[in-house]
């Protein structure tokens, strides 16, 4: 249960209210105003609302709140709605390994840590190897958006397609050459090398947004 400091609560239900009656999040001066503190003081509070997944803003845009999370106006706890989210096996973090997309279940997740992202094309991994310490570590599950496409520093999970049918996965981060090959750049240097690919030997299946650590 997170509870949020009067500042942040207060700015929260300012900025709810903008967006029912105007259609817009206000800017930083209008929630100052209605707070009655400094604008350092309002940036905290925003900073607040981020750090607690509550609400997603975009650096270089005005109005730019977005909600994600609803928060209770008399307490000023995060409220926790949840959604399922599937495990679809494992991803090597490591060499490259065969893997199989086997159904494990499905975990449930604060739908604030999708950070406004479709649960319907967001899925689980389940981690092997440590070529992504520490962001991922062995045990970890990567919470992945499904999509065939990356951009530069995004770290994917990756697949390499077989005559056979089968496939082999890893989880790297993104990167192309000077010749406009492929590069999956482990994080772990000291222990694996990277990976240089035609984009014919390797298919883009998702990007990772999140990870939730295994610490048992």
């Amino acid at each position: 249960m997170n509870k949020l400091s009067k500042d942040a609560a207060q700015a929260f239900a300012f900025i709810r209210m903008k967006m029912n009656t105007a259609g817009a999040a206000p800017t930083i001066n209008e929630i100052s105003t209605y707070l009655s503190v400094s604008t350092r003081a309002t940036l905290d509070a925003l900073r607040e609302l981020e750090d607690n997944l509550v609400i997603k803003r975009s650096p270089y845009r005005t109005r730019s709140i977005e909600i994600l999370a609803e928060v209770d106006g008399d307490t000023g706890v995060v409220k926790e709605n949840t959604v399922s989210i599937p495990i679809l096996g494992t991803a090597p973090g490591g060499a490259f390994l065969f893997a199989e997309q086997n159904y494990e279940g499905e975990i449930c997740l604060p739908s604030r840590l999708l950070r406004g992202k479709d649960s319907q094309n967001t899925f689980l991994l389940r981690v092997t190897g440590n070529s992504m310490k520490p962001y991922l570590e062995d045990g970890d599950l990567a919470l992945v958006k499904k999509q065939e496409t990356a951009n530069r520093g995004d770290i994917v999970v990756a697949v390499v397609r077989e005559d056979s049918g089968g496939y082999e996965a890893t989880i790297k981060e993104f990167q192309t050459d000077t010749s406009g090959k492929i590069v999956l750049n482990p994080l772990n240097t000291k222990e694996y090398k990277p990976f240089v690919l035609t984009d014919q030997e390797v298919g883009i299946q998702g990007v990772v947004v999140g990870a939730i650590k295994d610490f048992s």
